[in-house]
């Protein structure tokens, strides 16, 4: 075959100028393809990213006798609570705290309501933690034997963020409801605010108000 060329050179020749430019877009439909599936993950991590990260902030708006929004200044962030707000909370707290029904239900209720009000790993959730894994103090086996209602007397600000509440329990036999014993309680509870990412806490405790810590006594 010398002087003539090679068939099979003729033949590379012919099969890339007919099928090269297929293999190119080939290669580039598949970076495309990898450039969307990247930018794909990158949108979900944002996404989620931004899920984990929001949080919902409580503002006072302004509402009319039918309670329809106002248009108002821009709203202001609650970080200060009306002495009354905090009265009420720290009042619901201890009745949802030390109240003992015999209704297994309503115990439960109470003692999910109350977690809405306490951080994570603070000292208060250490305390209810400990009060609840203790057997003279458990609801559940307090029921088994009494019932114990709760009054509370007064709230009281101390200063900053130091509030006393002063309450009555009332215990009463099971069985016959007869009166055993009422004792009197002085508590000092120290409030702090969070930012509430849950629509669960949200609705039950808006205003991000928690309970860091507290230390109850018996008064004589």
């Amino acid at each position: 075959m010398s002087g003539t060329e090679d068939p099979f050179a003729r033949a590379r020749a012919l099969w890339e100028d007919r099928h090269a430019s297929l293999a190119i877009e080939r290669d580039r439909w598949r970076w495309a393809c990898f450039t969307a599936l990247g930018l794909a993950a990158l949108s979900i991590l944002l996404a989620v990213w931004a899920a984990v990260s929001s949080r919902y902030v409580p503002h006072i708006v302004a509402v009319d006798e039918l309670g329809q929004p106002q248009p108002v200044l821009a709203p202001k962030t609650i970080t200060d609570w009306p002495d009354e707000t905090v009265r009420h909370v720290l009042a619901s707290f201890v009745r949802d705290w030390r109240a003992v029904s015999i209704d297994a239900a309503v115990l439960r209720g109470r003692l999910e309501r109350i977690r809405y009000f306490l951080e994570t790993n603070s000292a208060a959730q250490t305390k209810i933690a400990t009060w609840e894994g203790n057997r003279a103090t458990n609801p559940f086996r307090v029921a088994e034997f009494r019932t114990v209602d709760v009054e509370v007397m007064s709230v009281n600000h101390v200063g900053g963020r130091s509030w006393i509440v002063e309450w009555v329990e009332t215990y009463r036999d099971r069985g016959s409801g007869k009166l055993q014993q009422q004792l009197r309680y002085q508590g000092t509870f120290t409030t702090g605010q969070r930012h509430i990412r849950d629509e669960r806490i949200l609705l039950f405790n808006p205003m991000g108000m928690v309970i860091e810590d507290f230390d109850v006594r018996r008064v004589e």
